[in-house]
């Protein structure tokens, strides 16, 4: 088919992108090259794209021919090393769930990005499955590797348990198998669609899940590029607005954030602390877009994360990023000398309100990287990295913070005398001006040090030091608010009772003390005023409709209750 108007694109797949091969002017002649691309078993996939010219100059895509294909000729591939062991999968429907999927994210990484097939789809299709069965010794390898981590506490015999694992596989195995010879729906339109028609399908209302998984995985299987898919599953994200439906997509889109394409959604960033800092952007989708590689994929993401409709993908990306952070790989590799500079980065992004981001794994994972930075291994490089993440925190009260939090991670029993020695310096401190660093407005400063006074509250001290350490913060913030007169300018004289009243049981209210005698202090001036002869009165005085004088007493007996004056 022939015409002047019309030529014919031939484009090959090439490491998950099209790229063009040529262009001709017959429509036959273009698909038979396309075809013929198709012979070389290690081309990924080939198809043909007609471009009509509009009579305004303007062009016409259109698809008229695509096929994918696995490349099988690939050579041999290995299972990447875990080295924690994983939760242990009782049952083979565990292995379906998140914290499964990443492990087998991890294990075969080298494999499906080969491949270009996520966890869900080699459980749920069962062609992939059995590639996966047939590759080498990729299955048993990985088997042995979980199963020896499983069981080297004492936990059970190694092999007892690789055949645990294997059974589970071979009943996972044959679902798929059954699954496959079924006719179901495609996924044409909305996913919630679907899952209602294969929920009519299930024998059980357990098998809904799975069968939806199953039609999403034949949909994804012949797409063979990450972008491709992470594109496909936004646009289902975007749309659906059904609460489990999103669940099953944002599991999927989960997976594909286990593979490279995060480096393409990050696009260029110069250094590997510029990229764990842009990976905590995306997860809480505040992630610049403007250079990412991945185009309108990256800002659908990013939506879909300031929506917070993702957790479990954001899990994955602050799991990523904490890997990255104890990774051997530097973080300013172009110029060592500034490495320091480059953590201290990392470390004003990974701190919160309320200390480390994520608590225990963010702080154990900053004194990992820390170790790095030292010359001295073992036990005493960590001592040395605790005493230094400390010292390069912002201020005194985030190292509380953070001390308290890596006193709860899986460094803190061995280093517990460390980490409590550094509490010494606290109890030395008697201003809030040296607990919080300058700049900060006198509710900023009280909000710090009491997120410092909970994190030690919270963390697996002993209980007296715990008593101790909690005492010193109170009579610090009890302290500044003798010091700056903060309970007398909230009550001051000139203001109505009405005003005075909202704004003391509000400051009471807002978080910024904690239990103790700084609060207690706060409290008694409100009951003071509470005490006054016919308050009620008094308070609603100016307000003339009753009805609003009622609702401005109901609504200051609310406030009352959130500040802790009872029910």
């Amino acid at each position: 088919m022939a015409s002047d108007r019309a030529n014919f694109e031939i484009q090959a797949m090439k490491d998950g992108r099209w790229i063009q091969q040529s262009l001709v002017g017959d429509q036959n002649a273009a698909v038979s090259a396309a075809k013929k691309l198709l012979t070389d078993k290690k081309c990924e996939g080939a198809r043909v794209i007609r471009n009509w010219a509009r009579g305004d100059g303007t062009f016409d895509e259109k698809e008229i021919f695509s096929q994918t294909q696995v490349v099988r000729d690939d050579g041999p591939v290995y299972i990447v090393k875990i080295e924690e062991a994983p939760p242990k999968c009782e049952a083979p429907t565990d292995y379906y769930g998140s914290q499964s999927r990443a492990v087998t994210n991890r294990l075969f990484r080298n494999y499906m990005d080969k491949a270009f097939v996520t966890p869900t789809e080699l459980m749920h299709n069962y062609k992939e499955l059995k590639r996966l069965q047939d590759k080498d010794a990729l299955l048993p390898s990985a088997v042995d590797r979980v199963a020896f981590l499983q069981t080297k506490e004492g936990e059970g015999d190694s092999k007892a348990r690789r055949e645990e694992i294997f059974k589970s596989f071979d009943e996972m195995s044959a679902k798929a198998r059954r699954a496959d010879g079924l006719k179901l729906p495609k996924l044409d339109g909305a996913f919630k669609d679907m899952y209602d028609h294969v929920s009519n399908l299930a024998a059980e209302p357990t098998e809904a899940d799975y069968l939806a998984m199953v039609v999403l995985s034949r949909d994804l299987v012949d797409v063979r590029s990450w972008i491709g898919k992470l594109d496909r599953l936004c646009q289902l994200a975007a749309t659906e607005g059904d609460a489990h439906a999103l669940t099953l997509l944002d599991g999927v889109i989960a997976d594909v954030l286990g593979s490279a394409v995060v480096q393409e959604i990050l696009g260029f960033q110069p250094s590997l602390a510029a990229a764990i800092c842009a990976m905590l952007d995306l997860a809480e989708g505040k992630f610049s877009t403007e250079h990412s590689d991945a185009g309108e994929s990256a800002v659908m993401l990013n939506q879909l994360f300031k929506q917070q409709k993702l957790p479990e993908s954001r899990t994955i990306l602050i799991d990523r990023a904490h890997r990255q952070l104890r990774s051997p790989n530097p973080l300013y590799r172009n110029d060592p000398g500034k490495e320091r500079e480059a953590f201290v980065q990392v470390v004003g992004r990974m701190l919160g309100p309320d200390g480390p981001l994520f608590g225990p794994d963010t702080a154990e994972a900053l004194t990992t990287r820390y170790t790095r930075m030292v010359d001295e291994g073992g036990a005493k490089g960590r001592t040395i990295a605790i005493a230094n993440c400390f010292n390069v925190m912002p201020d005194m009260a985030y190292g509380i913070m953070y001390l308290s939090d890596l006193a709860a991670s899986p460094l803190g029993p061995e280093h517990a005398s460390d980490i409590m020695g550094h509490f010494q310096r606290v109890l030395s401190c008697i201003s809030i001006l040296r607990l919080c660093q300058r700049g900060l407005t006198p509710k900023e400063k009280m909000i710090r040090t009491t997120a410092a006074h909970r994190a030690v509250a919270r963390a697996p001290f002993p209980p007296p030091m715990k008593v101790k350490v909690c005492s010193h913060i109170d009579a610090i913030l009890e302290r500044y608010l003798i010091e700056e007169q903060i309970i007398e300018k909230l009550d001051h004289q000139d203001s109505s009772l009405h005003d005075r009243a909202i704004r003391l049981v509000q400051f009471c209210a807002a978080g910024v003390l904690p239990e103790g005698k700084a609060m207690t202090r706060a409290r008694e001036r409100i009951l003071g005023l509470l005490r006054q002869p016919h308050f009620d009165a008094h308070f609603v005085d100016g307000i003339s409709d009753p009805l609003k004088a009622q609702k401005a007493l109901r609504d200051f007996h609310m406030l009352l209750v959130r500040a802790g004056f009872g029910g």
